[in-house]
């Protein structure tokens, strides 16, 4: 595809995202994810009042082509309720999951002043298509090198493929987060040896609740405020954000197990 054409695809997909981003349904809570913005708010002022230490390196990941401002959104949150290392990497200049992942690991090991071969256990929190570099990187390379995670949170992240892969624009990634790509299949099919905890908003018209856990993996869901969009602002969430906070700082989380399944 053209840069010309690939322009307008954007263009269009995202003048019809802006619109449909606002057509939210109108659900309830969550039964097992039960917590106001209020609610979040209030929690976030007591843990910034009393900063826990951490157990090990956070790694805050940004989407794939995001200037980092979902990272930035997610550490504004975090790095007032923590003590230790926490640091923020965005993909924005990369355009396939192959160089992100290794921009992932360079980063990691140049701020934990490392190499590659002797890369730190680390808490991951990931946005969108930074959860698929996080659990790439953890699949070691040829020569054994990884990421090593001992947990990972994720946001909106196309765990088993994105709805619109399925609208061709002729870019890596989209082809990639087909359902059926072998990236996807590769992910699905290697064994995961780190807690990976899963978090999406409704009406995620992006990548489609329905894929933002994979198979085994509970998805803790919020309903979308009216007039927002479900994926883009969900990094803004602070009922997302305050749990993921809560399960770092070692403290019960609002979520409670069974997870509820998404509503039909």
């Amino acid at each position: 595809m053209t840069d010309r054409r690939l322009a307008a695809a954007i263009a269009f997909l995202a003048g019809w995202l802006a619109l449909a981003g606002c057509m939210t349904t109108p659900h309830g809570p969550n039964p097992s994810f039960s917590v106001s913005r209020a609610e979040a708010e209030e929690d976030f002022r007591r843990m910034s009042a009393l900063p826990v230490r951490l157990d090990r390196p956070l790694i805050v990941v940004s989407g794939v082509g995001d200037p980092a401002i979902s990272g930035t959104a997610i550490l504004k949150r975090i790095e007032p309720v923590v003590e230790g290392t926490v640091v923020g990497i965005d993909f924005f200049s990369e355009a396939t999951f192959g160089g992100a992942r290794q921009k992932l690991l360079r980063e990691v090991a140049t701020w934990l002043g490392t190499d590659l071969d002797h890369l730190p256990e680390v808490d991951v929190i990931a946005f969108s298509m930074g959860g698929l570099v996080a659990r790439d990187a953890a699949i070691p390379d040829r020569a054994g090198r990884r990421l090593p995670i001992a947990r990972l949170f994720t946001i909106c992240t196309p765990h088993e493929g994105a709805r619109l892969a399925a609208i061709p624009i002729g870019t890596p990634q989209s082809d990639d987060m087909t359902p059926t790509s072998d990236f996807i299949m590769r992910l699905r099919a290697s064994r995961r040896d780190y807690d990976l905890i899963c978090y999406c908003r409704l009406d995620d018209v992006t990548v489609g609740e329905e894929f933002c856990a994979p198979e085994g993996a509970p998805l803790w869901w919020v309903p979308t405020p009216f007039g927002e969009w479900g994926h883009m602002q969900a990094f803004f969430d602070a009922r997302i954000v305050v749990d993921i906070a809560r399960r770092i700082r070692g403290e019960t989380p609002f979520s409670t197990l069974p997870a509820t399944p998404l509503p039909h």
